[in-house]
């Protein structure tokens, strides 16, 4: 067996670079002391449990953060495992804190192996947290930590981070594969038995995904991912796996200078011009993230390029969309991007997968394209077909409502059949020619 001593990935046999983490020269061979002990087992006869007698609804730790609550259905579940994870920098030790904190009457242990305890404290004394209920441990020995947490009957247990956390059970250095299974068995495994719950803190590799074994990923209950860009202040926690409550609501926080709080009004904060002035390349949409609407800005920028191939760049949306509407938008209208540089933007750093904002990007690229300004008491919802029509949107109803909810008062949407009553004018279209003629005026 070779391992990696950078990341601790395993390798049957050597070879020069880590396709883990793309170091050279790391991976050193390791062998296992085998033991030729044998063992008895004896066998019993277990109780089985009737659904019907048993059924009930989950207990939960109602926190002081709606945003939370949503997320998690609710509140925390006891004796549930949790996963909070994203890069770095984004705020999940400050979030974990917090969490701790607003479950003001429970008995909450802060496990941090990274950090020492005054740290802890620093961040505790900045965040204006001084709870009575918080105990912190600094300390990465798995076995050290579950006696330390065994001696105090605890509601809640933070483990800051896994990836630093090791077991002398096992040979393999901490971050390693096999350390990181073996330590989530074992949280798992004490969280379930002493009927207490339990948040770990994680991190992502390059492309997105959670840095551990897959069956990592089958022991937890519930997987966080708390999102942002390193220079907004906007954070959003969004449920990758729960199994208590649906995966689709996302929680909004701003971060202040101290500490995140819920965002209330998310639909001001996420507009670059909060006054809502006409611009040229910029226009509004609204997407669902789960069940919850929000009203979104693109933005766009077309400039002529004096060099032979024009530029793609996006922010917010993945570059094979712009390039695909792009695509549509030259085959089947006027509106000709070849020598063009095209710039796309969703305002306030979002990630938005949504494909009904389809309708808002290219107006935005029209937009700008044709120097017209947008108003912004008007919403593009819909997605674009390849062959140039505007396709029906799911929840569209729902997103107009939202919409009329915040002033909007016109709002351009697929030729479809709706039941909407409102105060909001609707202009139906079918096509991108449609679109263009709307923007020119």
């Amino acid at each position: 067996m070779f391992i990696c001593t950078n990341c601790g990935n395993e390798y049957v046999k050597w070879q020069w670079q880590c396709n883990f983490c793309k170091e050279w020269n790391t991976l050193k061979e390791f062998r296992e002391e085998k033991t030729s002990t044998k063992t008895s087992h004896t066998w019993e006869k277990k109780e089985l449990q009737s659904i019907e007698k048993n059924l009930q609804k989950e207990e939960r730790f109602i926190t002081q953060s709606s945003e939370l609550n949503n997320v998690l259905g609710g509140g925390i579940t006891q004796w549930s495992l949790i996963l909070l994870s994203w890069e770095p920098w984004i705020g999940k030790s400050t979030l974990a804190l917090q969490i701790a904190w607003w479950l003001h009457d429970k008995k909450i242990i802060y496990i941090s192996g990274e950090e020492t305890a005054s740290q802890i404290f620093s961040r505790a004394e900045r965040l204006g947290i001084n709870g009575h209920n918080i105990n912190i441990l600094s300390e990465s020995n798995i076995e050290n930590i579950l006696e330390t947490i065994k001696s105090v009957e605890a509601d809640f247990v933070v483990f800051d981070s896994i990836s630093v956390m090791y077991s002398w059970n096992i040979p393999w250095i901490s971050w390693s594969i096999n350390q990181v299974k073996y330590i989530g068995e074992i949280i798992q495994s004490f969280t379930k038995n002493n009927n207490i719950s339990s948040l770990l803190i994680g991190h992502i590799t390059k492309d997105g995904n959670l840095a551990w074994p897959k069956s990592l990923e089958h022991l937890v209950d519930t997987i966080l991912f708390f999102e942002g860009e390193r220079y907004e202040d906007i954070r959003i926690l969004r449920s990758l796996k729960n199994r208590f409550w649906d995966t689709g609501e996302v929680g909004i926080f701003k971060m202040k200078e101290k500490w995140l709080e819920d965002l209330k009004n998310p639909w001001i904060e996420l507009l670059n011009d909060k006054n809502m002035h006409p611009a040229i390349g910029s226009s509004l949409s609204i997407t669902l993230e789960g069940t919850r609407p929000l009203l979104i800005e693109c933005e766009a920028l077309t400039n002529y390029t004096k060099f032979g191939y024009p530029k793609r760049s996006t922010r917010g949306i993945q570059t094979t969309k712009l390039d695909m509407l792009i695509a549509i938008l030259s085959k089947y209208s006027q509106v000709k991007l070849d020598s063009y540089d095209v710039y796309t933007n969703i305002a306030r750093g979002l990630k938005i997968d949504d494909p009904w904002i389809d309708l808002s990007i290219l107006a935005s690229i029209i937009s700008s394209k044709l120097g017209k300004n947008i108003i912004k008491t008007r919403v593009f919802i819909g997605e674009v077909s390849l062959t140039g029509k505007i396709k029906n949107v799911a929840n569209l109803e729902k997103r107009i409502k939202e919409a009329e909810k915040i002033g909007i008062q016109e709002a351009i949407i697929p030729n479809e059949n709706i039941s909407y009553k409102g105060k909001i004018m609707l202009k139906k279209i079918d096509s991108i020619e449609d679109l263009v003629k709307i923007i020119n005026g």
